[in-house]
């Protein structure tokens, strides 16, 4: 008896323990599908936070905090953007002081150029000791200064929208000796695709907006929004009694340029002559871009002379500001609006267009 005793005994512990186990694995997986719940929960709530914004620093912003928040131990993290030099620059920042955003990592500096060249995401263990090897000396010290280096472990992802790489979201732990485990990693895959889908679609939003309301090649306003813009001063200065002048600009002899040079230097040469309009203007004045080589400006809160005197140094600025040894050249016509004229756009447009086209006949009768 006594020996079957002990078998039994021995029957009850490898039970109880089977059964401990048991209840421990049952644990964790309930733990594992409420910590997914929660990020399942988090992410549709992120997503809907991005669908309800129209500004894309607030949507990086929101990507970057959900992805901290969400990977354990993740205190630091930063969106970076790959920009028209080839370069990556910060869009924002957690958790790092605000003159990171200031800095440029070349992309071969990049971490995960150097370990997979941006084909998936990666956990780098030691970027002071990557940083130290691979990036320029003026870099480390400027970050050095800014205390940016002080983590011991990131994990970086490559955005891609439409299997174009767009930017990287790192994330870091400054808790010491700590290392993400290739869980965080995959945590931040699945994250990051989840977001990455509701980023595009935001941005592809914000795009059509964009466009809804500004020129695709220049960036200044389209024919719509400046003549929003017209109405609302119109009906501002029915209060205020003052005046307001629209000019209506016509390049001369762009067609010229574009049968001698071609179409891509004419978008050039467009693309040029509005930054020049638009860094000519104050702050709260409007360029347009109306058709073609025709362009708008709204000087608001101003009378004709004061427009035509900012039109001459906008002449003169032009006249410098060469573009392949060319000098451009253009026309134009200017129409006050006086408060108590209530002249609509349509009829502003054309006094104004009646005045460019006779300044155009006049030098070309002075041969100008």
């Amino acid at each position: 008896m006594h020996f079957f005793d002990s078998i039994y005994l021995i029957l009850l512990i490898l039970v109880a323990t089977v059964s401990i186990c048991e209840y421990k694995l049952l644990l964790n997986h309930k733990k594992l599908l409420n910590r997914y719940e929660r990020i399942r929960i988090e992410l549709h709530e992120t997503c809907e936070k991005i669908s309800k914004t129209n500004n894309e620093d607030e949507i990086y912003s929101i990507v970057l905090e959900a992805i901290v928040r969400m990977i354990p131990n993740a205190t630091k993290g930063s969106v970076l953007l790959l920009c028209e030099d080839g370069n990556f620059h910060y869009r924002v920042v957690k958790g790092f002081q605000k003159e990171l955003e200031d800095f440029i990592i070349k992309k071969e500096e990049a971490y995960l150029y150097k370990i997979n060249e941006f084909k998936e995401t990666a956990i780098i263990n030691n970027p002071k000791e990557f940083d130290r090897i691979n990036t320029d000396k003026d870099t480390i010290e400027g970050l050095k200064k800014i205390n940016a280096l002080d983590i011991y472990c990131s994990i970086s992802a490559p955005i891609y929208i439409d299997n174009e790489l767009i930017g990287l979201i790192n994330v870091d732990s400054d808790q010491i000796n700590y290392i993400f485990t290739e869980k965080d990693l995959e945590l931040m895959d699945q994250i990051k695709c989840e977001l990455e889908l509701a980023l595009k679609n935001a941005l592809a939003q914000n795009k059509l907006k964009y466009l809804a309301n500004f020129d695709e090649l220049t960036g200044v306003m389209n024919r719509r929004t400046i003549k929003t813009e017209y109405d609302n001063e119109i009906e501002k200065n029915r209060f205020n009694k003052q005046s307001f002048c629209l000019v209506m600009i016509d390049m001369d002899n762009f067609k010229y340029l574009n049968d001698t040079y071609g179409h891509f230097f004419g978008d050039m040469a467009l693309k040029h002559f509005s930054n020049i309009l638009s860094n000519s203007v104050g702050t709260n004045d409007a360029v347009a871009r109306y058709a073609g080589d025709e362009f708008i400006i709204l000087f608001k809160d101003c009378v004709l002379n004061t427009a035509e005197n900012r039109m001459s140094l906008i002449t003169e600025t032009v006249s410098k500001a060469k573009i392949d040894e060319i000098i451009l050249q253009f026309s134009y016509g200017i129409c006050e609006v006086d408060p108590y004229d209530n002249m609509d756009f349509d009829k502003t447009l054309a006094s104004a267009d009646i005045k460019m086209y006779e300044f155009k006949n006049l030098k070309e009768l002075l041969h100008v």
